[in-house]
């Protein structure tokens, strides 16, 4: 056979493959024809802060929270709620990493089994890599035989690659469960921005590269109902795939995990480890012991107190996986907010991916007087070199286009991972959802929306006493004429006062950098550059 029949009969069965797999395809992603080109604007003109919240779908109601910032004391609310659950536990994380606090947490749920609680468990795929190695899935395995456990794993890779071939489009690959949710009996829950790893948890003072992250404590029946339902929706789903039940467990991990769950605890408590248990974990070679001795500061953590708990109205946002749709929940939130905000705007997020329209929206609330202050990530910072490089390409030209603008970046290698807003003080929000484009027009993402004046202040105390200190923050700024007009240099370009060339070395900025050559090149060929 020649080549050219050779490469006709490949194409064939590719296309024959092709329309065979569409003909059973239960998976349709939207088409791109469908999305929109502008945010949603289905709201009045003069439209109260007030309104906005009570027109929200009325999830939730009237709840006891704490707002949790420290590293720590999100793992202990997470521990209280494992070690306290009496019948069922519903568990959703888009990462559960191999580490101490993931097969401690994984340990944790083996002991719950075993005294009876009933357990449900759903992580994203490409998230968790746990899935994809030898010992994570013998640690799946253990769960799954303990018989109260059941696993599912939201969309497998290779269902991924299906759809992107089926449908022709790539982003199918990427599409991902993002919620963040334990929910215990049905009314005590934890929500936020962390996952299950140890840079989620690990003190600030025993690690410079761990997150800072946001996390709500909530308690109420109707908060957990809406939960259980947001959980239900990823767990139930079609593209939501079971974990199967051994038949012949050659390699049980339960003893493994069950001496991480110990060790934990004792840890925690700060009491002696017993010697089978040090003796087990060293014959094992694991490296949990190593792990824990580096982390001092968590030592005794269940001894602290946590925050004060603070009684608010708290209202939950749920959006579902899409592609390339701006118009969910969420995002049709906060351009509401945003459009009704009167006073002050205030951001957190670790990526700052702006669209058009976003930026759009921020400059129609700054024309109205509205002060607006944003932090994020700075090269140092970023877990994301793409997000970066092209929040380092757009974030000059948002400085110029939104007057009175403030941008503070972390110029330290501590992330900042929390998602959260306030809107004049009164409106808070805390969940899973960046400001970027898996965020807004794909993943699954949650978010409590908080009528509360203190727990915005709760929010806001420690984010401006970071400002005025100059340390965990700093500015960047564009040039301006006397004026306060914005300078431009070559081709329209905005010029740089002060940015991250000023604190971060050109040497640790690599990737980024070619990244951000590849964003200007694609820019320029769609007739899209400058951002502007």
């Amino acid at each position: 056979m020649t080549w050219k029949k050779r490469i006709a009969t490949g194409t064939g069965f590719l296309v024959a493959l092709w329309l065979l797999g569409r003909a059973f395809l239960t998976v349709q992603l939207p088409a791109r024809e469908g999305r929109r080109h502008a945010f949603p604007d289905p709201m009045a003109s003069d439209i109260t802060l007030r309104e906005v919240f009570q027109g929200l779908p009325h999830e939730g109601g009237e709840k006891t929270l704490r707002v949790l910032e420290d590293n720590p004391h999100a793992w202990l609310e997470r521990w209280s709620l494992l070690r306290d659950a009496r019948e069922r536990l519903d568990i959703c994380y888009f990462i559960l990493k191999q580490d101490v606090f993931g097969t401690a947490f994984l340990g944790h749920l083996v002991q719950k089994a075993r005294e009876g609680v009933q357990i449900r468990i759903l992580l994203d795929a490409l998230g968790t890599k746990m899935s994809r190695s030898f010992t994570g899935n013998d640690y799946l395995d253990a769960l799954v035989n303990t018989g109260n456990i059941t696993i599912r794993m939201y969309r497998p890779l290779i269902y991924r690659y299906t759809d992107a071939f089926l449908t022709l489009n790539p982003a199918a690959v990427v599409v991902s469960e993002h919620d963040k949710i334990l929910l215990a009996d049905g009314r005590r829950a934890l929500i936020g921005g962390r996952n299950i790893s140890t840079e989620y948890f690990a003190p600030v003072e025993d690690d410079s590269r761990v997150f800072r992250d946001t996390d709500l404590a909530l308690a109420g029946e109707e908060i957990g109902a809406a939960l259980r339902a947001a959980f239900e929706a990823g767990y139930t789903s079609g593209e939501a795939k079971s974990v199967t039940r051994e038949e012949v467990d050659l390699n049980d991990s339960t003893d493994e995990l069950l001496l991480a769950y110990e060790a934990m605890d004792d840890w925690l408590h700060d009491r002696p480890m017993t010697e089978p248990v040090l003796a087990a974990i060293k014959e094992k070679g694991l490296s949990w012991l190593k792990e824990l001795e580096e982390m001092p500061h968590l030592r005794g953590a269940l001894r602290r107190e946590l925050p004060t708990p603070r009684e608010a109205e708290v209202l939950l946002l749920d959006s579902r996986t899409r592609l390339v749709e701006a118009d969910d929940p969420i995002t049709r939130t906060l351009v509401r907010l945003v459009r009704s905000a009167r006073e002050e705007i205030f951001i957190q997020n670790p990526y700052l991916v702006l669209p058009r329209e976003a930026v759009d929206v921020l400059a129609e609330a700054a024309e109205r007087g509205v002060r607006i202050t944003i932090i994020t990530n700075s090269p140092l910072s970023s877990d994301n070199a793409m997000s970066q490089a092209v929040f380092l390409e757009q974030w000059p030209e948002l400085l110029a286009r939104v007057p009175g603008l403030d941008l503070y970046v972390a110029p330290d290698r501590h992330n900042l991972h929390g998602k959260l807003a306030v809107f004049d003080g009164r409106l808070s929000l805390v969940g899973t959802y960046n400001l970027d484009l898996l965020s807004m027009a794909m993943n699954s993402e949650l978010v409590a929306a908080i009528w509360s004046e203190s727990v915005a202040d709760d929010i806001l105390r420690p984010r401006r006493q970071a400002i005025r200190e100059g340390e965990l923050l700093v500015q960047y700024r564009i040039a301006r004429t006397g004026a306060g007009t914005p300078r431009r240099g070559k081709g329209g370009r905005v010029l740089v006062a002060w940015g991250a060339e000023d604190h971060a070395e050109l040497d640790e900025m690599g990737r980024i950098r070619i990244y951000r050559g590849i964003y200007r090149a694609i820019s320029r060929l769609r007739g899209e550059y400058p951002w502007y």
